[in-house]
């Protein structure tokens, strides 16, 4: 991956090859999650998790959409997604850019533009925002800072808008107003023994917070996700369809944590460092939750992994 001080940042860039990526499958994303979630653990109860904490269901007209990753070695990131949790991936004919096609329906891509964003946070999650002159006000109001304008991309029918802003926390998020049908269905999380995702599934996601009262204007009351504070320092999440997580206050560093659900932690763990990754700690069994497991991939992005 080139260094800032190798090439200029080109502003919009990374949004516009998200977009074209996005364009040609974000029309069958609500089908793939809905299949995988019907190829997974009986969906009756989506959220049942035997105890654990939930937080309320959310309006679902905000979901997480996308996920980038950033790919240091472009070749050694996907060599190492495809071999470990056998992701498909897809050309878009750029090799800075390319699609990763996940089980749980939620996709995303590898990214290595040489851009001034693309070294600032690792992982990236992208909101659907189909009202969004209206989000980017609120979100102003807050605080929120927009590093990329929204910008119309695309041609004919096939126009759509993105934004990336930096919230109060520091925290950067991606916004697109094209999206499948809502509300898309939720995603479980594998958690306390309820519904699981397929294996090998994006699953949920750990976000950097900070002031838990800003959150909850923002996340709450801007895009109507459900919100509940489980322990000090956490405070859950459900968009209402697609993956839910929770969000940190403890660490300012630790922006985005995206976890995938495997069958069993203890072999994933030992399948990364066969192929490239690092393992962070020795996996951590939480009863009445599930086992946890940490990595960094061959570029350096930092992952979790949830397990029974």
């Amino acid at each position: 991956m080139c260094r800032p001080a190798e090439a200029a940042f080109n502003k919009g860039e990374m949004m516009r090859v998200f977009l074209l990526a996005l364009l040609s499958i974000l029309l069958l994303s609500a089908g793939n999650v809905a299949a995988a979630v019907e190829d997974g653990a009986p969906a009756e109860d989506s959220m049942g998790t035997q105890g654990v904490p939930q937080a309320p269901e959310g309006k679902g007209t905000h979901p997480i959409c996308w996920l980038e990753l950033q790919a240091r070695d472009m070749q050694a990131s996907r060599d190492f997604y495809s071999t470990v949790f056998g992701w498909a991936f897809t050309d878009i004919g750029r090799p800075d850019y390319v699609i990763f096609n996940t089980p749980s329906g939620l996709n995303g891509a590898l990214s290595s533009q040489a851009n001034d964003l693309a070294h600032e946070q690792a992982s990236v999650a992208t909101i659907c925002s189909l009202t969004m002159d209206e989000d980017i006000a609120a979100l102003e109001a807050l605080g929120a800072e927009f590093v990329e304008p929204k910008t119309a991309m695309g041609d004919g029918e096939h126009v759509a808008h993105v934004a990336m802003f930096r919230d109060p926390a520091g925290t950067l998020y991606g916004l697109i107003d094209m999206a499948p049908d809502l509300p898309i269905p939720h995603i479980p999380s594998g958690l306390g023994g309820g519904d699981r995702p397929p294996a090998n599934s994006l699953s949920s996601i750990e976000l950097y917070g900070g002031d838990f009262t800003v959150a909850r204007k923002l996340f709450g009351e801007v895009f109507g996700w459900g919100l509940q504070e489980s322990m000090p320092q956490y405070m859950m999440f459900n968009a209402g369809g697609g993956i839910s997580g929770v969000f940190q206050s403890h660490t300012a560093i630790a922006k985005s944590m995206p976890y995938i659900w495997v069958d069993n932690v203890v072999a994933s763990l030992a399948a990364v460092e066969a192929a490239g990754g690092q393992r962070i700690g020795e996996p951590a069994s939480m009863p009445g939750m599930g086992t946890f497991g940490y990595f960094t991939d061959p570029s350096g992005v930092a992952m979790g992994l949830m397990g029974p």
